[in-house]
């Protein structure tokens, strides 16, 4: 009986893909070089180490904020999960140099959308960790049902599994 109940209620379980932000390599969040991202202090996620500049929507939604620094942005969406791409460590020190957003607070983006670029040379050569941090900040709700790290991704590719329940 109990197995007929989980198989009913998993059907029922609304499937949420996160897709990679970037192009790189999956870093599970414990392994980030920053202890707020590593503890989950801001919530749990993946984090990529890039192999280029570009950073994309990883969810269909709605930019919720554009930081001035133009290094993270904030996304809410269409099925109210919230997350932050936060591209590079400690990055905010740069005031936005080497960093171009692409997107407003308000635009309506569709996963793949470019959010931001920026230059991952230079912000190496000034001493910054490149790593992206994709954090999901609202959590409750919703089960991580898949998280893969440790893989060479493309930017689009699933990265996280979620359920809202």
């Amino acid at each position: 009986m109990f197995d007929a109940l989980k198989k009913m209620f998993e059907k029922n379980a609304k499937i949420i893909s996160v897709k990679a932000a970037e192009d790189g390599r999956t870093i599970p969040m414990d392994q980030v070089n920053d202890q707020t991202f590593a503890q989950e202090l801001l919530g749990p996620g993946i984090a990529i180490h890039p192999s280029n500049g570009t950073v994309v929507s990883p969810i269909d939604g709605t930019i919720a904020t554009v930081m001035d620094t133009k290094h993270a942005v904030c996304i809410q969406g269409e099925d109210g999960l919230e997350m932050i791409v936060h591209a590079g460590l400690d990055t905010v020190e740069l005031n936005g140099k080497y960093y171009e957003a692409h997107v407003n607070t308000g635009d309506h983006v569709k996963a793949g959308d470019v959010l931001l670029t920026f230059d991952i040379e230079e912000i190496a050569k000034a001493g910054y960790d490149v790593t992206t941090p994709i954090v999901i900040t609202n959590l409750s709700g919703y089960k991580i049902t898949k998280c893969l790290t440790g893989q060479q991704v493309q930017a689009g590719d699933e990265v996280i599994q979620l359920t809202k329940e």
